[in-house]
């Protein structure tokens, strides 16, 4: 029997956005007050639209059949990033993230379209953003970094959707690109 992949769809963040948000990094690094956060590789950055998680190997080829006409039917679009938050609460996080506005809601549409076509059921309501860290052991309390920490905005253009496969090890995951679905024709 063949083991199942763990995998998810995503958008990729450009290079000039993973190079600003990486620099904050080294500044948020040196906090007392994040100590117990374990950061997210910068080169590993992504937007998850839907986690698919286990996935039989041979199902790759008709998944990515479905998410390119899923995002076939998109135009390409670029959303304004910035701030920092925690979930399920910037006082007792277990997640860091680094925020995404959608403000017509077309990441939204996007997303759900994703999920339809890798026939996967909502269950939370979507919120963009990057994981740039994750509370070890506990929960932590990011008040004071989100009010105080420097941010950098920037852009996410968004114009094309990737089917990942994660490689889970001690220590932070790997992460392949499957196959890449472009949003309106974008080049793959």
């Amino acid at each position: 029997m063949t083991t199942p992949w763990r995998c998810f769809v995503s958008v990729p963040i450009d290079d000039d956005l993973r190079a600003a948000l990486a620099d904050a990094l080294e500044g948020w690094k040196a906090r007392s007050d994040l100590s117990k956060l374990r950061w997210s590789d910068p080169a590993a950055w992504h937007l998850t639209l839907a986690f698919i998680g286990d996935t039989a190997p041979g199902s790759v080829e008709r998944l990515t059949e479905r998410l390119t006409a899923a995002a076939s039917g998109h135009r390409r679009f670029e959303l304004p990033t910035g701030g920092l938050g925690g979930f399920p609460s910037d006082a007792r996080a277990r997640v860091a993230w680094y925020g995404v506005a959608d403000p017509d809601g077309r990441l939204e549409r996007l997303a759900a379209d994703v999920g339809r076509a890798v026939d996967l059921e909502p269950d939370r309501p979507f919120t963009a953003h990057l994981t740039v860290a994750r509370a070890t052991p506990d929960r932590t309390d990011l008040r004071a970094w989100v009010t105080e920490a420097d941010v950098p905005a920037g852009v996410l253009p968004v114009n094309r959707v990737d089917l990942m496969r994660s490689h889970p090890r001690n220590g932070p995951a790997r992460y392949e690109l499957l196959a890449s679905a472009p949003l309106d024709g974008a080049a793959r």
